[in-house]
């Protein structure tokens, strides 16, 4: 079965530090096998073997506070698929990661267990890599509130739009601090994201084992979930920005960040799986 992290870098990273009352998250991919190639399988047996293998081992992985998979749309190969994790800790991830009886608890038969891990395991390459380990600020985050079902969740939509923006180091800001910044993002988060009905959900992620900082620069990841392409290319923040802000307090808001003209990465925009996730 794949793994979602390798285990030897978890192993190493388990005293890591990061902020109180955050999470984890893990990014990893993987590629689909091409359809040809799996003797007998249609997209609806691919479809269904994903959605069997997710949904019975969701309920029964403790560790996994919520998952995501991420399928091709403008971004990548169409044989990408990206899966993201979210963890109380380190230790939980490479408990996930590791040796675990998680099929044995979703699939108490033995003939059915062996049938979904080798239907769920024949859509895939034996391909893997580690791509990212964030630090997930649950202050920030939006939770998805309502279900998406039915074929709209497969053909167009939701869409998850991952980009990043860049903090300044503090001492380049007059009087800033860390607890202000803090803040000013939740209230960001709070009044802007929170009440956008375009928004499903939405983390704020920041570098934990992931990418470098340069020059003072901190990278932050927005992964934005909308319920179809229409709304992410047509959200518009600014009413709520005006509204729940004084002059001042934008102002302050900004300044905390490098301008988007100057740094900011689209990273990609995929298809969210919807039935395989945990949330």
């Amino acid at each position: 079965m794949k793994r979602l992290i390798i285990l030897s870098v978890l192993f190493s990273f388990i005293f890591a530090q990061y902020n109180q009352g955050n999470t984890v998250v893990t990014w990893s991919k993987y590629k689909w096998n091409p359809m040809s190639e799996i003797e007998g399988a249609t997209w609806t047996d691919r479809v269904n073997d994903v959605t069997e293998f997710h949904s019975k081992r969701n309920p029964v992985a403790r560790n996994l506070l919520s998952s995501m998979m991420l399928t091709h749309y403008w971004t990548g190969s169409v044989q990408d698929v990206h899966l993201l994790g979210e963890f109380r800790n380190m230790g939980d991830a490479t408990d996930y990661a590791g040796v675990n009886n998680l099929n044995q608890m979703a699939w108490r038969n033995q003939d059915e267990r062996t049938t979904a891990v080798r239907n769920y395991n024949r859509h895939f390459q034996s391909y893997h890599e580690d791509v990212h380990i964030f630090e997930n600020w649950t202050a920030l985050e939006k939770k998805r509130k309502i279900t998406l079902t039915g074929e709209e969740t497969l053909v167009s939509g939701p869409v998850v739009v991952v980009s990043v923006r860049y903090f300044k180091s503090l001492g380049s800001i007059e009087n800033g601090s860390a607890d202000e910044r803090l803040d000013l993002l939740k209230k960001f988060a709070n009044e802007v994201v929170k009440k956008n009905p375009k928004i499903l959900s939405q983390k704020v992620l920041t570098h934990l084992w992931s990418d470098s900082i340069e020059g003072g620069r901190v990278p932050v990841y927005y992964i934005t979930e909308y319920a179809s392409m229409g709304d992410a290319d047509n959200v518009d923040n600014a009413p709520y920005v005006e509204a729940a802000f004084s002059q001042e307090e934008r102002s302050r808001y900004n300044g905390y960040f490098h301008p988007l003209t100057e740094y900011h990465d689209d990273l990609g925009l995929w298809r969210n799986f919807e039935p395989a996730n945990k949330n």
